[in-house]
């Protein structure tokens, strides 16, 4: 695992030779890489990486080299395949200096050009310069696990894992794009190509880019097969473990201690129970507790650990801890991300890196085979739609409404107050409204008009999704076979790698920690997305197919438990331990005079949470990352002297 980043005169003329430049790129990202710093200048290009060392420990540096030095090439991720990708090779007359995966994608590229992308398994970023044809070719793994930002500025070409890698960058502008900011408090993410800065994309998972002639070109090069299932559920679920086990036997090759991320759900449980039955030895496991018990799994994964035999290892997670965790792990993020379970997971990495370099965890089971209950909800909206619209807007609904508010983890209230907000909207849009912020429809009342009036203005969230470049692999036009289906699709498209991968990423790497995510080796992909919704969720339950396939593995306790998800107590600290952060960040004369949100409406917003009259822990979630962004980048406050400041 590795940090890259790297420039391109576009024009072709020879870069000086200095190392300088690159260097200072690859300082900013080098908690992606704290093993190792290399870079190369070479004619208009310059390469450069920071390297966690995971596989060929001895003589896997980069950049790397093909024989001749006709093509470098500098990566980021784990091949898994590469050892078959290697023995490909030789019979075609290729000859290797090192034992990493790295080296096999730029002899794979040499054989076979931007065709080499069929062969990879894996997840990972990389840039190869080719000094035969001068040209730059960028690619990114098919699921969006590993990231990739790129813009042009002054005539360079410039890239990176992180999008602190190209401000280091003298060319590139730092500037808001108000059409990010619209995106990301209506999704709480930004989708690729965007990003929170004006200029600066994120390259699509499942994409590649090929820069040449001082032109740049994004195509896609993969998408998953569209067949349906003839399998029966007996013969899925034995083709369901098959897969699963390949891709956990691949994801536990390593040169470097290796554990697992237990939460007690069903999709860590399973990979924690597999992989000891592969190995045929006790593994390490990790999770997190709260003292709140509606948020706390720490006794399903003990359970779990106590019935595989793990070596166990589980912190709590208090506020004061939480504080601290939150204000150290803003120093390392780009752009703001309202997923607040990037605290705990930021904290699991660190606590996880004390024992071991390389985690699995179980991340993309709940798209691929239905664990969300949002799932279940949109088959439930059918039934719910039959009554007549006078009585459910006359009379429930306001009586729903009314229920008093509790900040547990999915509370009752919580849940059907989501439920009937959007249970009118179309599918994506009532999809979309369920798990995001502010409805496009309420910005006019959150942000400053001379902002508001910078916007294309929409008050359909799918429309959020129609921008250059923004083409989805999982589905064309998002067309599911029924509601529960277009929703997983959705999920899998945007929600997946722009919110939990990019969320799990930047906490992991953060700590140093490589972390593998087994659910999303494509040959799985392809399977899960043949199966009919009937196999997946039904008004009962979640996971119907993955819980029958894995009943042998696990305590019968954690098959029958609900989804909890891997949530933090952020309503209740947000009025309590998170006060004064809040409001400091969210205070009145500095929102006026920022000129970007209508401060009575946010003042709203949190005396109707303070006052219990209503639950407003996203919204006000989503304004305090984008705050802390703010402040980091256009006010040069430092967040941890933020934290000092407020706990004072």
């Amino acid at each position: 695992m590795c940090g890259i980043v790297g420039y391109l005169n576009l024009n072709g003329e020879k870069l000086d030779s200095s190392k300088e430049l690159i260097g200072n790129m690859c300082h900013t990202i080098a908690h992606r890489g704290p093993d190792e710093e290399g870079s190369i200048v070479i004619d208009a290009a310059a390469l450069g990486m920071t390297r966690l060392s995971i596989i060929d420990l001895s003589t896997g540096q980069q950049p790397i080299p093909n024989s001749d030095e006709s093509a470098w090439i500098v990566f980021n991720g784990e091949i898994y395949n590469y050892k078959e990708i290697r023995e490909l090779l030789v019979k075609k007359g290729h000859t290797f200096k090192t034992s990493s995966d790295t080296e096999s994608i730029v002899h794979l590229y040499e054989e076979f050009g931007v065709d080499c992308l069929d062969y990879l398994e894996g997840m990972f970023a990389f840039a190869i310069w080719d000094r035969a044809k001068q040209r730059l070719f960028i690619a990114r793994d098919r699921m969006g696990e590993k990231p990739l930002h790129w813009g042009v500025f002054d005539g360079k070409f410039v890239f990176g894992s992180e999008i602190k890698g190209l401000l280091a960058h003298p060319s590139v502008t730092k500037d808001l794009n108000p059409e990010a900011l619209m995106r990301y408090l209506a999704l709480e993410y930004i989708p690729a190509p965007n990003s929170i800065f004006k200029g600066i994309h994120k390259l699509m998972p499942a994409h590649y880019m090929i820069v040449e002639g001082g032109n740049v070109t994004i195509k896609n090069y993969w998408s998953p097969k569209a067949e349906k299932s003839k399998l029966s559920e007996a013969e899925a679920t034995e083709r369901l473990m098959e897969l699963l086990r390949k891709s956990i036997e691949l994801r536990l090759i390593s040169d470097v201690p290796l554990g697992i991320f237990l939460s007690g759900g069903i999709d860590s449980s399973a990979i924690a129970a597999i992989a000891t039955e592969i190995s045929g030895k006790q593994i390490k496991t990790f999770s997190v507790g709260f003292s709140d018990k509606s948020f706390d799994e720490s006794d399903h994964a003990l359970a779990v650990a106590k019935h595989i035999g793990s070596d166990h290892k589980v912190v709590t997670f208090e506020p004061d801890l939480a504080f601290e965790t939150m204000t150290e792990l803003w120093d390392y993020l780009d752009e703001p991300i309202a997923d607040a379970s990037i605290i705990p997971t930021y904290f699991l990495s660190k606590m996880t890196k004390e024992s071991v370099t390389v985690a699995l965890a179980g991340d993309g089971g709940d798209e691929l085979f239905g664990g969300y209950p949002t799932y279940q909800a949109h088959g439930m909206a059918d039934t719910w739609k039959v009554i007549p619209k006078s009585l459910r807007h006359g009379f429930i609904e306001p009586a729903l409404r009314k229920l008093p508010v509790s900040l547990n983890n999915l509370s009752f209230d919580f849940k059907v107050k989501r439920f009937i907000s959007a249970v009118d909207e179309p599918t994506m849009r009532r999809h979309l409204r369920w798990m995001g912020s502010f409805p496009l429809k309420e910005h006019s009342q959150l942000l400053n008009p001379q902002i508001f009036d910078t916007f294309p203005y929409t008050e359909n969230e799918e429309e959020l999704f129609d921008s250059p470049g923004s083409s989805r692999i999982i589905m064309p036009a998002f067309a599911g076979r029924d509601n529960a289906d277009t929703a997983m699709r959705l999920d899998l498209s945007t929600y997946l790698p722009d919110q939990l991968l990019a969320k799990s990423d930047r906490a992991s790497m953060a700590a140093s920690l490589e972390v593998r995510m087994p659910f999303l080796a494509y040959p799985l992909v392809d399977f899960a997305l043949s199966l009919p919704t009937s196999m997946k969720v039904n008004s009962s339950n979640t996971k119907l197919l993955l819980r029958r396939a894995v009943a042998p593995l696990l305590p019968e306790a954690i098959l029958k438990r609900p989804k909890k998800g891997f949530g933090i107590p952020v309503g209740k600290w947000l009025k309590n331990e998170f006060r004064p952060i809040v409001d400091e960040l969210l205070d009145t004369d500095f929102l006026r005079s920022q000129g970007i949100f209508q401060p009575e409406y946010v003042r709203a917003l949190l005396k109707q949470h303070n006052d219990g009259t209503a639950d407003r822990r996203k919204e006000l979630w989503t304004l305090l990352q984008f705050q802390w962004w703010w402040r980091k980048f256009f006010m040069a406050a430092k967040p941890s002297e933020l934290a000092f400041r407020t706990k004072q």
